[in-house]
């Protein structure tokens, strides 16, 4: 069981035979076996079209966030009254997207975007079934395991799988489009809302429920545009072929010239599990002041290293830190503007309103502005992301901080204050996946950015459950402000110590530094070659070169992988 679960959880990316490559010129490809391709010579392939088509399933899965939106009107149709037993259906839906999305990753590596987007398309036809089944016979089980289990889980897959395609076809543009991606997912949420208030005659999302005959009709209608959009995606979705060049730089980022050739980067590192990282090689001169006597490069890492890295971990947890907030004034908005500050429906509709369209516009404009931020600063990606990250994180705790007295808090006060973390929110939320790929290479991406999405589904859980009979009050609210600013501390903290120096996150030991100078450092053991030394196991691969301090590095003699322009040391 030990061997098997170690063998799972490395990714080993398999190579593309003739006719798949061959097939792939085409935008939609079928296959039924993955050895037998048949293209659709109607439109040739472009990553635009990929990425359009990858934005569009995504907003299908924002249809689970939408769920909510039925909650009273499920409950009277089943229950006769609002019970608010439908929630458990919408938070299994979560507990299942969390759960397929960590789960799937190395298996959609190792068999490839098609195979991910066809497992997810089944488990949603299959869901979606089992929904119209359960409205059909009056059955709120088969809901439960329709749509909680099999739609939340096809869902996830449809999340992990879009988001690590696009990140390898867009080294160039690895912000905008998980902005685009996660854009489409909020959106999608937003519109199956309005939908759904639209088809069952509802007057607003607040309006009591006066009518559930429409209720048979809502899941197989909405679930064939669902299938559709799933259907046409999983024909145009692949990884880019092992030559992929765009504007001179492969899906590591790394100039065309200095790129390590395709068949020694198989070979060497993608079939034993190992993935190129992306990082600024260690430099000399930051190694100064220790007793290290070698110049130490890590070329690849395996998953399981950056599963269990205390970057992650703390990334995890900053990550965590600031989408909680938002999470616990989306379920309470209505609450807190009509209860707590005595405000109209149409005022607090209107704020909810707001909310929507402010988290998505973070959505897009943050990871948009962190790749403006490399390409005007020429900066290391991973670092001029985490300057963002922190940027806003530092930004909802001062607005926190500034309204933690409850008591003088204004309905205007309090809107500043909601429309700044929901755009924070979703800002860090778009912004986690091109952070996730640029500290731990493209193959990783889906498998990491899966774990990440853990938190969010567990906050979404957390939160139904914690709050689903919660009375908000001025004086509970304030409390709220007062663990919410702990929160942020913790958060704000935790990414601080996101180390995106490569000569912090591959020094042999533990080693964090500021501005260049070292703060924290435990080495361990090191060989002790006078000339260099390769430790090959089956978890990584260290390469440490003898340092000789008067010669200067020629591209002649190996090749510089590097977090802005270049990567991997190559030696000949």
């Amino acid at each position: 069981m030990c061997h098997w679960l170690l063998t799972y959880w490395k990714v080993v990316v398999p190579t593309k035979s003739t006719a798949e490559l061959d097939a792939e010129h085409w935008l939609f490809v079928l296959t039924l076996d993955g050895l037998t391709y048949f293209p659709f010579h109607c439109v040739l392939f472009n990553r635009w079209w990929l990425l359009f088509f990858c934005a569009l399933a995504n907003f299908a899965a924002g249809s689970v966030l939408a769920f909510n939106s039925l909650y009273d009107i499920l409950d009277v149709y089943f229950y006769g009254s609002q019970t608010k037993q439908s929630v458990t259906i919408g938070l299994q839906a979560y507990v299942w997207l969390g759960a397929a999305a960590a789960f799937s990753g190395p298996l959609i590596e190792r068999e490839g975007p098609r195979t991910g987007m066809s497992m997810a398309t089944m488990l949603v036809t299959v869901g979606y079934v089992l929904s119209q089944l359960a409205v059909s016979a009056t059955s709120p089980t088969f809901l439960m395991i329709g749509y909680g289990f099999f739609c939340g889980a096809g869902f996830g897959i449809v999340l992990v799988t879009t988001m690590c395609v696009v990140q390898k076809w867009f080294p160039d543009f690895r912000g905008l489009v998980s902005g685009i991606c996660m854009c489409g997912f909020g959106l999608g949420n937003t519109a199956f809302s309005l939908l759904y208030v639209k088809a069952l005659n509802r007057g607003g999302l607040l309006e009591p429920v006066t009518d559930v005959s429409h209720v048979p009709q809502i899941f197989w209608s909405t679930g064939l545009v669902m299938v559709a959009i799933l259907c046409v995606t999983t024909f145009v979705i692949r990884t880019p072929p092992p030559t992929y060049i765009v504007n001179g730089h492969d899906i590591h980022c790394v100039p065309e010239a200095k790129a390590v050739d395709a068949k020694v980067l198989q070979d060497e590192y993608l079939k034993v599990g190992m993935t190129l990282v992306n990082y600024d090689i260690v430099a000399h001169t930051e190694l100064d002041g220790t007793d290290m006597q070698y110049f130490q490069q890590v070329k690849a890492l395996s998953l399981l290293q950056c599963i269990f890295s205390t970057d992650f971990l703390f990334l995890y947890i900053a990550f965590a830190a600031s989408i909680i907030p938002a999470q616990i004034f989306s379920t309470e908005l209505a609450a807190i503007g009509l209860g707590v500050f005595k405000q109209s429906l149409d005022a607090t509709n209107q704020l909810m309103t707001q909310g929507f369209v402010s988290n998505t516009v973070g959505r897009l404009v943050v990871p948009l502005l962190s790749d403006a931020v490399v390409r005007i600063f020429y900066t290391n990606p991973a670092s001029a992301r985490k300057t963002i990250f922190v940027a806003l994180l530092t930004t909802q705790f001062l607005f926190m901080a500034m309204q933690a007295n409850a008591n003088d808090v204004t309905f205007s006060m309090f809107r500043s204050l909601a429309l700044t973390t929901v755009f924070a929110s979703g800002g860090n939320l778009a912004l986690v996946p091109c952070f996730i790929t640029d500290m731990f290479g493209a193959y990783h991406a889906g498998t990491m950015y899966g774990l990440a999405l853990t938190c969010w589904s567990i906050r979404a859980v957390v939160v139904g459950y914690g709050f689903a009979s919660f009375q908000v009050t001025r004086s509970s609210l304030g409390n709220q402000f007062q663990w919410m600013l702990v929160l942020l501390v913790v958060g704000f903290v935790a990414a601080l110590f996101i180390r995106t120096n490569s000569s912090d996150r591959f020094f042999h030991g533990y080693q964090y530094s500021i501005g260049g100078r070292v703060i924290c450092q435990f080495a361990f053991a090191r060989p002790t070659s006078d000339t260099y030394a390769i430790e090959d196991v089956e978890d990584g691969v260290t390469i440490l070169d003898r340092h000789n301090p008067s010669s200067t590095p020629s591209t002649e003699d190996f090749v510089l992988w590097n977090g802005g322009a270049a990567a991997v040391d190559k030696r000949v």
